[in-house]
């Protein structure tokens, strides 16, 4: 099983991470659940992951290919073995993320050509998530929680018009993407706990089988 965490930066995705793995790991056992992340999930994504997040590109498609390049090679020697190996994968972004930000985000790149983009990821063999977790948060209580994080990347510092656009751009993907029940929007104004029990529950529900 595949699931993936989205979500503008500060909503809690890399918290709600540690606890779904703790509890698969605890349940299923720690070999059979694989924590990961995008961009630089993968042995030499660091390289990929410092460009994207600290340094500026000029062309308004450079943003895409790299992370498209990083999310190829984490498919290939990460994220696919452990499907194949029949491990739960819990990923800290993935293709969703690249369309919100990238792609809808960027207003130098025409809207429409979002679908295209979605459709390359299929045409290229990316696996699709089996669900998506839209941690949603409104824009000023996640700027205040980054504004307390000791690390902070090139995206942290954007401006809160452009994370409104990215938050939008996200409702517009789960139109697009979850008309099949492939994601789930939760509240992540909340404690992490209540977030945290929001996810679990949706996961006993989809992960019956697994979790018997």
């Amino acid at each position: 099983m595949f699931v993936v965490l989205e979500g503008i930066d500060g909503c809690g995705k890399s918290t709600q991470a540690d606890l779904i793995e703790r509890w698969l790991a605890q349940t299923l056992g720690a070999d059979r659940v694989l924590r990961t992340c995008e961009p630089g999930g993968w042995e030499g994504g660091a390289v990929l992951r410092d460009l994207a997040l600290r340094h500026g590109f000029e062309n308004p498609w450079s943003e895409w290919f790299l992370f498209m390049l990083d999310r190829c090679e984490h498919v290939a020697r990460v994220i696919n073995p452990a499907l194949r190996a029949g491990k739960v994968v819990v990923s800290d972004r993935y293709s969703p993320s690249t369309i919100a930000y990238q792609i809808l985000g960027n207003e130098n790149i025409p809207p429409e050509t979002a679908e295209h983009i979605m459709k390359t990821s299929s045409l290229i063999g990316l696996p699709k998530a089996d669900v998506v977790f839209l941690l949603d948060i409104r824009v000023a209580d996640a700027q205040n929680r980054l504004a307390s994080r000791a690390k902070k990347d090139g995206f942290d510092g954007k401006e809160r018009a452009y994370f409104e656009r990215v938050r939008n751009n996200y409702d517009k993907l789960m139109k697009l993407e979850g008309s099949g029940g492939s994601w789930v929007r939760v509240d992540a104004s909340r404690s992490a706990e209540a977030v945290f029990a929001d996810i679990q529950s949706a996961l006993r529900a989809g992960m019956g089988e697994i979790l018997a």
